[in-house]
């Protein structure tokens, strides 16, 4: 009698061991999107829908010559500047696309909760924005063509 119940708490500390490793790695797979628009207009918290006249895309996209990958490196490179953090870690999270609604960027951001996963999109998108802004001051002399869209 006593061999079996040695025998049942063994399968059952090992059951115990294998729910709480599936558990830990089921937790770990789980992972937040969010996303932080960049318009690019002259006039800020003006909807500007992309083909229309005070659209500046071309304007920003002859200041920024930058394919989405370099622009997500220079990205996450100011934001270890700025904010501190592990480069790799930012560059792997981050992902800057085209929108077709707008004229501008959509910052994305994955991450294991959702606060910080806001967070690390609205710091892309705010370095987005310096870094548009700077590249068109720099290639027109216009001070301010790019802003956050906040979003809920």
């Amino acid at each position: 009698m006593r061999r079996l119940v040695v025998r049942h708490r063994i399968l059952i500390v090992v059951a115990v061991v294998i729910v709480a490793i599936g558990g830990l790695w089921w937790t770990k797979t789980i992972a937040f999107t969010r996303s932080s628009p960049v318009a690019f207009t002259a006039e800020p918290f003006a909807y500007v829908p992309r083909g229309d006249p005070s659209d500046i895309t071309s304007t920003v996209i002859a200041a920024l010559p930058f394919s989405n990958d370099e622009i997500v490196r220079l990205v996450t490179e100011r934001i270890v500047n700025t904010y501190g953090g592990n480069r790799s870690e930012y560059e792997s999270s981050l992902t800057i696309k085209d929108t077709t609604a707008v004229a501008g960027k959509v910052v994305y951001a994955r991450g294991r909760t959702p606060l910080s996963t806001q967070r690390i999109a609205n710091y892309g998108a705010v370095v987005l924005c310096d870094l548009v802004n700077e590249a068109v001051f720099a290639h027109t002399g216009q001070a301010r063509v790019a802003f956050m869209v906040f979003t809920d």
